[in-house]
């Protein structure tokens, strides 16, 4: 059979559409690899992030922890210091009572030690039975209330364990017992919206400033005031990185009449994600 013109060119355009059916196999299967390749290296990034992000978590956890402990042993010793005063003194029932609320208290304090998030009828709890020492150590030198927003249900809302118990103990001893009568300490628990809540502590002592004029007696000085903010400042920097959720600490005096003050607030804001409900 002769070749024709027509012959050779379908042999030339099969010839060439073979060659570019196995060009585009080449390179499909070239561009196929590079996307396994990428997808893998995709994974690989995403895993080493994943366990970057979770050794920082692990870390900040560590570091909340060993701030709340610079808290404890501060605690305690106070109230130890109160058992003492009151055996000195020959009040023999009161250090009775004392040691009793004492061991209550330390058991508590104990048994949360390693948490960083409780629930807030524990908070509560630890704080009623807080107080309630140091109107033994007062003899009774102060009224307090513990209220909480109707809309919160305390024993499933997560929150830091003793953060606020240093705030209450400033305004005990650096706001109320600096005045001679009429020491009054309010706490409560808000409901903002969903998910955001606050802590509002109020006193009517003298104020911040006018407590700096004061000497501060042998369990209270002014290296640990300023640490014991500095701590709860740091652990609620922490929250917010950690979290990434809105954690704020904000302390005012309140105005009173002719440029007077009638006292301090301090108001705790924080937003309840997830993961500190999946710790609680």
């Amino acid at each position: 059979m002769p070749i024709t013109i027509h012959t050779t060119s379908l042999l030339l355009a099969a010839t060439v559409a073979a060659v570019c059916f196995l060009l585009f196999l080449r390179y499909r299967s070239r561009y196929l690899l590079l996307k396994s390749n990428e997808a893998v290296i995709a994974h690989h990034m995403n895993q080493q992030e994943n366990e970057l992000q979770q050794l920082g978590r692990q870390l900040s956890e560590l570091k909340l922890s060993g701030l709340k402990s610079q808290v404890n042993p501060h605690f305690l010793f106070n109230c130890l210091n109160g058992i003492y005063t009151a055996l000195m003194t020959g009040e023999t029932a009161l250090a009775q009572e004392y040691i009793s609320g004492f061991a209550l208290l330390l058991r508590k304090v104990l048994m949360l030690a390693d948490k960083n998030f409780i629930s807030l009828q524990e908070e509560a709890d630890m704080l009623d039975l807080y107080l309630k020492l140091e109107q033994l150590r007062t003899n009774n030198g102060f009224v307090y209330t513990l209220t909480t927003d109707p809309r919160i249900s305390p024993a499933a809302l997560p929150v830091p364990c003793m953060l606020v118990q240093p705030f209450v103990e400033n305004a005990i001893w650096h706001g109320l017992m600096h005045k001679e009568t009429d020491r009054q300490l309010h706490i409560q628990w808000i409901q903002l919206q969903q998910n955001l809540y606050a802590c509002e502590v109020t006193d009517n002592g003298i104020g911040r400033v006018q407590a700096l004029q004061y000497h501060h007696d042998g369990l209270k000085t002014n290296n640990h005031h300023s640490r014991g903010m500095e701590i709860c400042m740091e652990r609620a920097s922490l929250y917010r990185s950690m979290y990434h959720t809105r954690f704020d600490i904000e302390i005012t005096d309140l105005p009173g009449d002719e440029n007077t003050v009638r006292g301090t607030r301090v108001y705790i804001i924080f937003e309840v994600a997830p993961a500190m409900t999946a710790v609680h």
